[in-house]
């Protein structure tokens, strides 16, 4: 945790935008640390780059990995696949590619700063925050381990989560419950084909932070991933994905104040494309 900081500011999802991060960087005191909630690179026009200008942060930044980060890292596992859209291969190709995969597999699925916790789409409904940390703690050693590139063979797939999973599904199942939910039933069962705005999905469907079995309502909670959704503020909840690569902004938040900092971005990719 960054126990002497007296506020932070936490980034919403870049996705390669370089110029954009660039600008918004310049409305935030430099010597505030930074948290970066997930997708850093990927889909947008400069993912070498962009990873190279937060990692050369060190230790003012900490990055929540998303699931676009986690793809890069199963690719370069030999296990991903990339897609057309991707902006991947810049950094797959980069002579310092070891370096930068080494220094994203030592990052977070989950963060804590005084009371809010840090995640890059949501935390599970059936997880309280001690059963997520445990979980990350999981994953997160096994991403640091020897063994990283063995483990994520298996990465892709819609498992949900239950106590008794074990091995490759057991993985799958709590990174899709930190890197890939945004609506779930009542009962909190992710649905992992609806990825449009609230109100346009089949009226049993909500965004997981409204889920009424949720174990961490009484959490305070900063995520993104979500671009139809926009930017949400709540009592305990902070969404701060605006969707950069798709022409809309980059969002940061200033904590505790809830300051709200943005750059309207280039519209770099079509959603209807």
């Amino acid at each position: 945790m960054i126990k002497k900081a007296e506020k932070i500011t936490v980034i919403g999802d870049v996705h390669g935008c370089l110029p954009t991060l660039e600008k918004l960087l310049l409305k935030i005191d430099p010597q505030v640390p930074l948290i970066f909630i997930g997708d850093i690179i990927n889909r947008g026009p400069n993912s070498l780059e962009t990873i190279r200008l937060i990692r050369s942060f060190g230790k003012r930044a900490k990055v929540i990995l998303g699931n676009h980060d986690m793809h890069l890292l199963a690719t370069a596992a030999g296990a991903g696949k990339a897609n057309q859209r991707d902006t991947i291969d810049e950094i797959l190709r980069a002579p310092d590619c070891d370096e930068i995969i080494d220094w994203l597999r030592h990052q977070h699925l989950i963060y804590h700063w005084k009371d809010y916790s840090f995640v890059h789409a949501a935390i599970d409904p059936a997880w309280d925050m001690k059963l997520a940390d445990q979980l990350a703690d999981e994953v997160q050693q096994t991403l640091r381990s020897k063994h990283w590139k063995q483990a994520l063979q298996e990465m892709y797939g819609k498992d949900l989560w239950d106590p008794q999973l074990k091995g490759a599904a057991r993985l799958r199942a709590i990174l899709n419950g930190f890197t890939r939910i945004r609506f779930v039933t009542e009962d909190g069962t992710p649905d992992y084909k609806a990825k449009v705005a609230p109100g346009q999905t089949p009226p049993h469907l909500m965004p997981w932070f409204h889920c009424p079995v949720r174990k961490t309502q009484n959490d305070n909670i900063v995520f993104g991933h979500w671009s139809t959704l926009g930017l949400v503020l709540e009592p305990h909840v902070i969404a701060i994905d605006t969707g950069c690569v798709w022409g809309g902004a980059l969002t940061a938040v200033e904590l505790p104040s809830r300051k709200i900092l943005q750059e309207k971005a280039p519209q770099y990719l079509d959603p209807l494309a």
